[in-house]
């Protein structure tokens, strides 16, 4: 039986009430066996999540059974109800079942970005159309109009938390930072505007292989070792290697440009802007990062009492919100 079964309710965990019976899909992670206290055998807990919020859930019957029925990151079919352990809810699981990928949507258990990706796709396209300088423009489409690339780079998040950690977000910070790039570029007109937007387009191409995002968000292994920064540095330089008479100065630019973009070597900056266009795009990534971050726990936060935001450690301050 799919999610999409039009006799399949679909209970989100938002809408999930004590004494409620539950048959839904949700995502799965943390699993662990545990022991009986009293009897032989293991019995099985678990938290259940989609985008609106998560639950823990357990299951008496066959922990070890079931534990063998999916990994953490699996999207399962719950059957059960809702009861109430120490005050909090939680869900007792009569049946359990892992879904095929047809069987859901996965924006349904991972936030996704409120843009339309296509259509910023498609501007993005259209920027790279209309550069002059040949060789950026051969370079930006053949990323851009790469189907496999596009659809990964369309889906992915620009980050596992702090900002644009959505489904999407890699394109949508992505187009913010080019309008940025694009401002400055007029404000200050000595800048290579199109070697700084074609920096901008592909600034963080590497986080399509840095993350995983077909479960919760996650590192892969060669992001873990390597990092979206060398990645993607890596991807442009062979990209650039492709394309006949590339000039070589230029290519040495734009390579600097994505080992910069950081800024800073203790933020995971291989080396500091050394050129203007470096200088503006890190700017422009940082401003679009940190206004994003801000964004996002200041709509958090809204029901907060006191008008001020709990005190968040990676900023080092709470956040006024009056």
């Amino acid at each position: 039986m799919s999610d999409r079964d039009p006799d399949f309710r679909g209970q989100r965990v938002v809408e999930l009430q004590v004494g409620q019976a539950v048959r839904s899909v949700f995502m799965a992670k943390y699993k662990q066996l545990s022991d009986f206290a009293s009897k032989p055998g293991r019995y099985l807990t678990l938290t259940l999540f989609d985008k609106t919020g998560e639950i823990k859930a357990i299951v008496w019957d066959d922990g070890d059974g079931t534990y063998s029925i999916f990994e953490d990151g699996d999207v399962v079919r719950v059957e059960g109800h809702v009861t109430e352990y120490r005050g909090t809810p939680q869900i007792t699981v009569e049946a359990l079942h892992k879904c095929t990928r047809a069987d859901y949507d996965l924006s349904l258990f991972l936030p996704r970005t409120k843009e339309d990706v296509t259509r910023l796709l498609y501007e993005l396209q259209g920027r790279a159309e209309a550069f002059t300088n040949v060789c950026l423009r051969q370079l930006v489409l053949e990323f851009l109009d790469n189907p496999e690339f596009a659809g990964a780079f369309v889906q992915a998040p620009a980050a596992k938390s702090i900002h644009h950690a959505v489904l999407g977000g890699l394109i949508e910070h992505t187009a913010n930072v080019v309008m940025l790039c694009e401002t400055m570029s007029q404000l200050y007109p000595v800048i290579d505007s199109e070697l700084l937007v074609t920096g901008a387009i592909l600034h963080d191409i590497g986080k399509i292989v840095e993350y995983t995002y077909d479960g919760p968000f996650d590192l892969s292994n060669e992001g873990k070792l390597v990092g979206h920064v060398i990645i993607g540095e890596r991807m442009v330089a062979q990209a650039m290697e492709g394309i006949l008479d590339f000039p070589q100065t230029l290519a040495l630019k734009l390579r600097h440009m994505i080992l910069s973009h950081h800024g800073k070597l203790e933020w995971g900056s291989p080396k500091r802007p050394k050129t203007l266009e470096a200088m503006a795009l890190h700017l422009a990534d940082y401003a679009d990062a940190s206004v994003a971050q801000f964004s996002e726990i200041v709509e958090e936060s809204r029901e907060a009492e006191g008008g001020w935001t709990s005190y968040h450690k990676r900023l080092e301050r709470q956040i006024y919100l009056e």
